[in-house]
């Protein structure tokens, strides 16, 4: 058995290859410190989400350190946000907003990340605005059709454009339109 060794007829190709891996792991990482995403609003937390889910539960002693209590918790101050990362994957935060918001519509925000909490704690970031052009939830990346075996189709579901804004805007997330979190 001989050893192989690096031949100048792939360098070329092994260099594109490594290229490719690394715009991917580009374009696929979490928000990093520093970063200003774009989010799609879940809710606002509770006292019960504090006491029955352990990654917002896990997330109490950020909160503390913002400065957010149980009364900025009751004013639903504190939102559940998420976006989409890749098409199988999104990352979820806690969004504080400000104490001079305003209502919420059901747009998309914006979220100044300095902390990217791990799998077993979500993260605590604040609301930095509201997204420009406005987004709203995308609703369902499919659509059923009852009859695709009389029309000759091969699946009996067609993607549908995603209900709250441009197309470039999201991504197909487990069958759902998900804001993307960087545009």
């Amino acid at each position: 058995m001989t050893a192989r060794t690096k031949s100048p007829e792939n360098t070329p190709l092994l260099s594109i290859a490594t290229l490719a891996v690394c715009l991917l792991a580009g374009c696929y990482s979490l928000p990093q410190p520093g970063d200003t995403v774009t989010v799609a609003v879940h809710g606002a937390i509770g006292e019960r989400d504090l006491a029955t889910r352990r990654d917002v539960a896990a997330a109490r002693p950020a909160l503390q350190a913002a400065g957010i209590g149980a009364g900025e918790i009751a004013a639903g101050r504190v939102l559940r946000v998420q976006c989409a990362i890749t098409t199988d994957g999104w990352w979820d935060s806690l969004a504080v907003l400000p104490a001079d918001f305003g209502p919420l519509d059901g747009g998309a925000l914006l979220l100044q990340v300095t902390d990217r909490g791990d799998n077993d704690r979500l993260a605590v970031n604040r609301v930095v605005g509201r997204a420009e052009p406005p987004l709203r939830a995308g609703g369902s990346a499919y659509r059923f059709i009852p009859d695709w075996r009389e029309r000759g189709l091969r699946d009996n579901v067609e993607e549908q454009a995603p209900a709250g804004g441009p197309r470039d805007a999201y991504l197909i997330v487990q069958g759902s339109w998900v804001v993307r979190c960087r545009r």
